[in-house]
């Protein structure tokens, strides 16, 4: 029996969203999604914009209708979940646990970071009084994101890659925090999140795509066809 091997006919990647719930629809609008393209969402969805549950209930209604698009998670989305371990809302296992490097340089209480990381802003959204009251579909969405994905000689991750290490051996702390990673080498293209550019743009450089454009900083919301550095942008 032969495969069924799905075409692709774009490969969208979009940037850190950060609760920018109306830049989002907008982005998509532009973009008009087609039944043929792949998309994958590069993380930080949540924490320092005002519509933080927004923005989860556009990408959970995007994912019911194209099954297909994938999720990575991002640093802010971790912090949520593990505040949620924390308070005994949720069992799993926390990045503290499975991360020395993430150990040594976060002391902070996961409450704490998630706060200080723009959280606020997402309890806000929620209209919260207890954090341990976060909708259950919107923390099943959450925790159905990747670290990861490879299509062909493409590597999406939020943040970076520890050379020489093979993806499924990578510490997670690299993969959601990491601003210090090289690029791919011998083809490999990671295409990111994580680091805001200066200028708004996307910056393409050999073995990495940063599309991370500062839209909850008064910048841009990016979307980029990877095959062909197609971009398209709303402020």
């Amino acid at each position: 029996m032969g495969m069924n091997v799905r075409t692709v006919s774009r490969l969208i990647a979009i940037g850190d969203i950060h609760g920018q719930a109306d830049m989002l629809r907008r982005l998509l609008n532009v973009v008009s999604p087609q039944p043929e393209d792949q998309f994958v969402f590069l993380g930080d969805y949540i924490d320092r914009g005002k519509d933080s549950r927004g923005v989860i209930e556009q990408l959970m209604q995007f994912k019911a209708d194209f099954p297909d698009t994938i999720f990575i998670r991002g640093n802010h989305e971790q912090l949520l979940l593990d505040t949620l371990v924390e308070l005994g809302a949720r069992v799993d296992t926390r990045l503290r646990d499975e991360s020395k490097e993430y150990r040594e340089c976060s002391t902070a209480s996961d409450l704490e970071m998630f706060l200080s990381n723009g959280g606020n802003e997402t309890l806000r959204s929620y209209r919260l009084r207890d954090m341990t009251d976060f909708p259950q579909d919107h923390i099943k969405f959450l925790e159905l994101t990747r670290l990861w994905w490879r299509f062909e000689n493409f590597v999406f991750v939020h943040a970076g890659v520890e050379e020489g290490l093979p993806l499924e051996l990578q510490d997670p702390y690299a993969l959601l925090w990491d601003r210090l990673s090289q690029p791919g080498k011998d083809g490999e293209i990671h295409v990111v999140g994580h680091h805001p550019t200066t200028d708004g743009q996307p910056y393409f450089e050999p073995g990495r795509y940063n599309l991370d454009t500062g839209a909850v900083y008064g910048q841009t919301l990016t979307a980029c066809d990877v095959l062909i550095k197609d971009v398209w942008q709303v402020r």
